[in-house]
């Protein structure tokens, strides 16, 4: 049920206090264990501490056969993110490290931040981390003056929803960038890019992953959730209309022919359309079962050529140009400067 308490725990493994210690050796959190079954609501009872007293201790129990299977709450979790990964991208952004290598950095913590959501934890309360991520995004590709092919190296190409969301948020980070939009437009468009898509949440993976064509069931799941996806943003109360918009109405069609509602032109906003457009393109230079990744510019020009009506034709052309152009690749000197 979409409000047990089992959605606020998240199990792990030694392998994630492995990292966690990497990440930041002052680190600690509680580590719980979960007691009931034949249905009823799990409890939750505390097993220990994590910190640096206990960690060699409780990474050798865990690797036992009969050690519990041990989770963590979700404001430890969150604290993990917040308090000590994205602090340390922000205070990268400020020494030497390449543009191009905090960027790699932040899109692989934006995709654990998505995976945590999708498959580790049913709180929301996670995606609230996303926000800071796409910041420092922002300021790596403006800074930086990072182009096309920095971003194409970036990108990974699986099939994973976790994945597919960043690289759209990173898409319309770039595109935004590009038009020289004003600093909270690009924010929106990043941060829309990185949520239109978690009204799939709800989707069963039996369908997400099917490699055989979807039987008419199957696409009435999948119709309802850019609706799905407002209502939990909106549920949130923390996004503007503009986002909420981004996830509503990413599958709606220039002329008309889209969906939930049907609508047309301009009456689609903006971001939606660049969400519509980077969604399409990521799904394309992607591998999926039925055929090969396209290159970057079979994307474009299949997008072009071959889908009239699906986008606004002037934004289309303006997210070819702007990942298309030439790149220059000249290296950039740090500029000390805040994050905005």
């Amino acid at each position: 049920m979409a409000d047990s308490i089992a959605n606020y725990f998240r199990e792990i493994n030694p392998d994630f206090l492995n990292r966690a210690w990497t990440d930041n050796p002052t680190i600690d959190f509680e580590l719980f264990y979960k007691t009931g079954d034949n249905g009823k609501e799990p409890v939750f009872l505390k097993y220990g501490s994590y910190d640096r007293k206990t960690k060699e201790k409780i990474k050798k129990i865990m690797e036992t056969e009969n050690c519990h299977t041990l989770f963590i709450h979700e404001t430890d979790l969150v604290r993990y993110y917040d308090d000590f990964l994205v602090p340390k991208l922000r205070k990268d952004v400020h020494y030497s490290d390449p543009f191009e290598k905090i960027l790699a950095d932040s899109y692989q913590i934006n995709k654990n931040i998505l995976h945590e959501y999708f498959e580790n934890i049913g709180s929301t309360r996670i995606l609230k981390s996303l926000d800071e991520v796409v910041k420092i995004m922002t300021l790596c590709i403006k800074q930086g003056k990072l182009e096309a092919v920095d971003i194409f190296k970036i990108t990974q190409k699986d099939n994973a929803h976790p994945t597919h969301c960043t690289n759209a948020g990173l898409y319309n980070i770039f595109f935004g960038v590009q038009l020289k939009l004003p600093s909270a437009e690009i924010h929106e468009l990043g941060l829309g890019g990185m949520l239109y898509d978690i009204g799939k949440k709800g989707i069963p993976a039996s369908v997400l992953e099917k490699n055989e064509e979807l039987s008419p069931q199957d696409w009435q799941a999948i119709r309802k959730h850019p609706s799905a996806g407002k209502k939990v943003l909106n549920d949130m109360k923390c996004y503007s209309q503009n986002i909420l918009r981004m996830a509503a109405e990413h599958h709606e069609k220039y002329d008309g022919s889209g969906y939930p509602l049907g609508l047309e032109g301009n009456r689609i906003s903006f971001s939606a359309q660049v969400c519509a457009i980077s969604d399409v393109f990521n799904a394309l230079v992607c591998k999926r079962y039925y055929r090969e990744p396209r290159t970057a510019f079979e994307a474009l020009i299949e997008m072009k050529n071959n889908m009239p009506g699906h986008f606004d034709p002037q934004i289309l052309i303006q997210f070819i140009k702007a990942f298309a152009r030439p790149s220059n690749n000249f290296p950039v000197r740090r500029k000390e400067k805040p994050l905005s």
